[in-house]
């Protein structure tokens, strides 16, 4: 089931949002190509393309994060890592050391998750972001100009 953006996902920084939209994109890739079959070759391009767009992503994220004060940045970082250690170890066992079957089964168990993850991440602790870049934005509307 693909995943679909809305404007509930919406946090209020169209950098974070492009991302999110992106991050979108490329787990429906990853189902798509799980669900027709795709080859180990496919698939292992899309999860590793995944890893490195999450892992850019969460960067930018969380160098607004520390930019706007949101309080809850490192508890935040450490979901962002937890599941980037996820996709790293299942794309080892599935496509490096090979210790773990790809099968229809786990293929979609993965999809799955990375649907809930991201859906469940962009709903309840990214969305906690959008009163601290409301905050931060009219800040910077109401500074005084720099001195001359």
């Amino acid at each position: 089931m693909a995943l679909i953006w809305r404007d509930q996902m919406a946090v209020g920084h169209p950098v974070i949002d492009d991302d999110h939209r992106a991050l979108i994109a490329i787990i429906n890739d990853f189902e798509a190509e799980a669900e027709r079959g795709a080859g180990v070759e496919a698939l292992s391009t899309t999860l590793r393309r995944l890893h490195a767009y999450a892992r850019d992503h969460f960067a930018r994220e969380e160098a607004v994060q520390a930019r706007i004060g949101f309080p809850f940045h490192d508890a935040h970082a450490q979901e962002h890592r937890r599941l980037l250690a996820v996709v790293e170890e299942k794309a080892r066992g599935w496509f490096v050391t090979r210790t773990e079957p790809v099968t229809e089964q786990s293929l979609e168990e993965m999809a799955a998750m990375l649907r809930r993850w991201l859906v469940d991440h962009i709903l309840r602790q990214d969305a906690g972001m959008r009163p601290y870049i409301k905050a931060a934005r009219i800040a910077r509307k109401t500074a005084p100009p720099p001195a001359p």
